[in-house]
Parts: C-alpha cells; sequence; structure tokens
C-alpha cells in the first residue's frame, strides 16, 4: 500500500495521543479495512514536525451530491487543514462558509459508534458552536463497515443530490439509537428515512440508490479517507487537531475552544 502523509501521522498520533477510554468511543471498522490510530484519541496535529506526503491528493473536482476528496491539494503535512472544503454549495456541509473552524467529519451510516455522535453529542455542537456561526461541520463518507454501509452511503447521496442530506442523516441516526450493533438498513428502510427526511422526489431517490448511482463516489470518498490514514469511525479533524472516537461532548467543546483561540 503507498504510504501517505497521515499513515505517518497516525504513528504519531499513537505516541502522541491523549487515552480516553475505550467505553467512551469507539470504531466502527469494517475488518478488512487498514489499521488506524487508536480509535479513542485525541491529538494536537504539530505539522512542522511531520514528514512530507509521498503521493499529493488532489481535490476531485466533483460538485453536488458526488463531492467527495478534500478542498484543496494535500501535499505535506502542513496542507493538513486542506482537508476541509469550504465549498459554499456543499451538500453535505452545514454552518457557515466562512466560520472561523471546521471540524471534517469522516463516519458510516452503519456504525453504531456513529449514531452515539449523532444522537449525543452533534446536536449539541450545533447549538453551541454551529448555530452561533462559530464551527462549520463537513461530511465524509467512510463506508468501512461492508455492503450496507456503502449502500446507506449511496443513499445518503441520494437525498443529498434533492437537498435533504442533513434530514436523511437525522432520521437514520435517530432509527439507529436504540439498535444493538449495525442497523443493517436496507432500500425500504432508506425509502422511509427519505420520506421522513422530506425528500420529495422518493422514486427518484429509490431509482438511484437501487442503480447504484453514487457507488463509485462512496468508492472514492472512502479510499480518500483511508489515503490520509482514517480508516476507524468516526473520526474528526477539528481545524488541525485530530480527534477518533464518539467522546463526550466536553472533548469536542475542549478541541473547539482551543481552535477558535488559535484563529483569533
Amino acid at each position: 500500500m503507498k504510504k501517505s502523509l497521515y499513515w505517518v501521522l497516525g504513528a504519531i498520533a499513537l505516541v502522541a495521543a491523549v487515552l480516553i477510554g475505550y467505553a467512551l468511543g469507539g470504531s466502527g471498522k469494517d475488518k478488512d479495512a487498514p489499521p488506524a490510530p487508536d480509535p479513542t484519541t485525541v491529538s494536537s496535529v504539530a505539522p512542522s514536525t511531520q514528514a512530507q506526503a509521498a503521493v499529493k491528493i488532489e481535490p476531485s473536482g466533483e460538485t453536488g451530491a458526488f463531492l467527495w476528496g478534500p478542498g484543496k491539494t494535500i501535499a505535506t503535512s502542513e496542507d493538513i487543514t486542506h482537508v476541509h472544503r469550504r465549498m459554499a454549495n456543499d451538500p453535505f456541509a452545514t454552518g457557515k462558509v466562512d466560520a472561523p473552524v471546521v471540524i471534517s467529519e469522516f463516519s458510516d451510516f452503519e456504525c453504531p459508534f456513529c449514531a452515539k455522535y449523532a444522537n449525543e453529542t452533534y446536536p449539541q455542537v450545533l447549538k453551541d458552536y454551529v448555530d452561533k456561526g462559530l464551527v462549520r461541520v463537513e461530511w465524509n463518507d467512510m463506508a468501512v463497515n461492508g455492503p450496507d454501509a456503502v449502500k446507506a452511503a449511496e443513499a445518503g447521496r441520494a437525498a443529498a443530490a434533492q437537498g435533504k442530506f442533513h434530514e436523511f442523516h437525522n432520521a437514520l441516526y435517530t432509527a439507529s439509537k436504540d439498535v444493538q450493533g449495525h442497523p443493517e438498513n436496507d432500500i425500504e428502510d432508506f425509502v422511509r428515512f427519505a420520506t421522513e427526511a422530506g425528500v420529495p422526489d422518493l422514486d427518484r431517490f429509490r431509482s438511484e440508490v437501487e442503480s447504484g448511482t453514487y457507488t463509485q463516489a462512496v468508492t472514492s470518498a472512502t479510499k480518500y479517507g483511508a489515503s490520509i490514514g482514517i480508516s476507524g469511525t468516526p473520526s474528526f479533524i477539528i481545524g488541525d487537531q485530530f480527534v477518533s472516537g464518539a467522546q463526550p461532548y466536553e472533548v469536542f467543546q475542549k478541541a473547539i475552544e482551543e481552535q477558535l483561540q488559535k484563529n483569533k
């Protein structure tokens, strides 16, 4: 496998990370996924101490529901904040495009720890920071939990194509709240979530999911995440800081406040 910048970062994170404890978070990764940093770590990335990337990672050039990849070219370790897209028409983002801090989230709709974060922590991040214009959150598909995860990500994109990604995201994760393990949603579940989300053309939604319209986009997005050293879900890059796992709100609050201070 090609060595990239963030495999190096991952190794350093293992040494430098503050261990939070496995019970507070976790990773929903497919057994075939490449190794990742410890799933419950918080690390401050110090770009000046890192090595150069072996391979440049370019923006995909895709837009709309096909969007994936970084906002700018990632060529060296100093480019960590280039993962943040800051695109005005990004259907997977919420919050002001010029917010002081961007959180790039790498998640999987089949991941129980992602559901935990979405139901317990994310609403508070929205209330305290996104709604106040201080933080922007950008979703990245990281479909590492097998075919069900890929199909769920495709469904998310089909909802995004009709301007309803966030509503679909909320409906799916709300339904997963009390599920033990992976929800293993199918097309009928996706249509139900799309209905709850207010997706206007359900026939189009179903057709795009069943025909694999977004399969390549999901595959490319997941490979992109792996290329920067992420395989466990959920994972987050908050400004230039890495947070892994479904950590308590206080962990995100601390990381966000540190980034806000940096950007003053």
